[in-house]
């Protein structure tokens, strides 16, 4: 019984951590958004949202712990180099170069502009982001403690500010939800879900739990798998009910704001809407917690990969100070830029990363690695096409293209594409038999 309930303590610490780390910035302002955009019909766009993040996330997590626990084991039946650039480009697009530096950046400008509107901005960016990493670095500098510090303190403290904020929209709603356009909001709210880039940051996250995992003594490979599982479902829980009390708060902001209100000006001013003089201070609080989580999640992310990446060449200690440094320089750039710099990298690798995550979850039933190589070949190429047309104007003529495929409409153009070239490159796995006997299983990992 001591055992049991011993297990069940660490699933929640960990689930509640895995949460905290999930739930970022970008996490945080998507909902409302999504509510205000299909009003009454809000509970469609949210289960659309909530398909596509937590799930997607808390699978790709799940799945890689199930073929080995290192966030450089997702790839690997594609080749293992593949799978080590993999993981270290998208450590870094998730980690010192876009997602780490956007929190900080989010923090000054959603929470201490809106609480310090007088003082010079060149000023409070600077403070910011010194005070917010020095925490961030604080907390990352013992590995071991990182979940506890996130899951014992950090999580309660973001949880009970969301809590207010969902539990009085229900008890005294902002206005009356609206009625909208007809809409395919389940596929949207998929989508919008998709634009929070989790599942990039998924593999990686198994990382830092599996860590901690074992240091609660969780040394046996099934006995990890199955920690693992019921961390996923608490972390999943967690998600969805913040996600689907964030996008009701925005169904009943739909009287004051539209759909066209940017993401973090509705947060914002919906808060403020709610609580009045007290509001600001309220969403500078929720922000702040949300961005410090995800900051301090992803550097020691970061730390843990490339040390053990580097077999220990690299350490720890002296990465996340890296890290944190470039961080921080690289924060002082306003949001909206250090987004618009991110999108076209993500757009090529995204596409590759889900392929990976959902076939690793069948990985069982696919023979040949081949299946796998043509799946990441034909995303990557759609995902290449599609930010080379957005972003490179000789590369224009190529949308037309794109939007001719199954579901390009809703970004998802690649997904045929990735299935097609999967198909033909286990017909010739098949045919020329080089790739019999080469499948990992799940069981020997």
């Amino acid at each position: 019984m001591e055992n049991s309930n011993k297990s069940i303590k660490d699933i929640i610490i960990v689930g509640f951590a895995l949460f905290a780390i999930f739930f970022g910035a970008g996490n945080l302002i998507f909902p409302p958004h999504i509510g205000v955009m299909a009003g009454k019909r809000w509970y469609e766009i949210m289960l659309g949202f909530i398909m596509s993040d937590p799930l997607i996330p808390v699978v790709g997590v799940i799945v890689t712990a199930s073929v080995g626990g290192k966030a450089d084991d997702l790839g690997k039946r594609v080749s293992p180099t593949f799978s080590k650039i993999l993981g270290a480009v998208s450590i870094l697009i998730i980690g010192p170069l876009f997602s780490v530096p956007r929190t900080a950046a989010t923090t000054h400008e959603v929470a201490v502009r809106q609480i310090l509107p007088n003082v010079p901005i060149q000023v409070t960016s600077i403070v910011t982001s010194v005070i917010f990493f020095a925490i961030t670095l604080f907390l990352v500098l013992n590995p071991g403690k990182v979940i506890d510090k996130i899951g014992k303190y950090l999580t309660p403290g973001l949880l009970i500010v969301l809590i207010i904020i969902i539990v009085t929209s229900i008890i005294k709603p902002m206005g009356q939800m609206q009625d909208t356009p007809v809409k395919p909001f389940f596929m949207i709210g998929f989508t919008e879900g998709y634009q929070t880039m989790d599942a990039l940051g998924s593999a990686l996250m198994s990382g830092i739990v599996i860590t901690d995992l074992v240091r609660r003594g969780y040394t046996d490979k099934k006995e990890q798998f199955s920690a693992m599982i019921g961390v996923g479902i608490v972390t999943f829980i967690l998600l969805a009910f913040v996600y689907g009390g964030l996008t009701f708060v925005g169904a009943t902001a739909g009287e004051y704001f539209t759909e066209e209100t940017p993401r973090v000006e509705l947060l914002v001013g919906i808060v403020d809407r709610m609580f009045g003089s007290t509001g600001k201070v309220c969403a500078g609080l929720v922000v702040s917690l949300a961005c410090l989580t995800t900051s301090v999640g992803l550097t020691a992310t970061c730390g843990n990969f490339f040390e053990n990446i580097t077999g220990g060449q690299l350490k720890y200690k002296y990465i996340v100070i890296a890290s944190v440094v470039v961080s921080f320089f690289i924060s002082l750039t306003p949001v909206d830029n250090i987004i618009q710099y991110a999108v076209p990298v993500l757009m090529a690798i995204y596409p590759v990363v889900i392929a990976l995550v959902v076939m690793t979850a069948f990985d069982k039933f696919i023979k040949y690695n081949m299946t796998y190589i043509g799946a990441v070949i034909g995303a990557f190429i759609v995902g290449l096409a599609q930010s080379l047309s957005t972003f490179v104007k000789s590369f224009e003529s190529l949308k037309e293209i794109i939007s001719k495929l199954p579901l390009a409409n809703l970004g998802f153009g690649w997904l045929s594409i990735a299935a097609a070239f999967s198909i033909v490159f286990t017909i010739i796995a098949f045919i020329t038999g080089q790739d019999a006997g080469n499948k990992q299983k799940v069981s020997n990992s």
